[in-house]
């Protein structure tokens, strides 16, 4: 039995990306995945389209991200620490 393999599109704008792993239950992972066949899209598109708002909006500068990054870190000081120490 041959098996279809579905074809890559690649934008025509590369933009950077970077991996990000979910682990889901297999129930969940199989609901996921179906709805996403019902709407005619795949699991990474239906996923993104449910975590960013937005997906023509552009990423955060540096400007942007260090204060919040600060933030994040003066918040989590303590637990930042005792993973250091490890």
């Amino acid at each position: 039995m041959q098996t279809r393999r579905r074809k890559r599109t690649v934008s025509r704008t590369k933009k950077k990306t970077t991996r990000v792993t979910v682990d889901f239950p297999v129930n969940q992972h199989r609901k996921l995945k179906a709805i996403a066949a019902l709407e005619g899209v795949t699991l990474q598109e239906y996923i993104r389209s449910r975590v960013i708002s937005d997906p023509q909006e552009e990423d955060i500068s540096d400007s942007e991200l260090n204060p919040l990054v600060a933030e994040i870190i003066k918040e989590n000081k303590v637990a930042l620490k005792r993973l250091a120490d490890k």
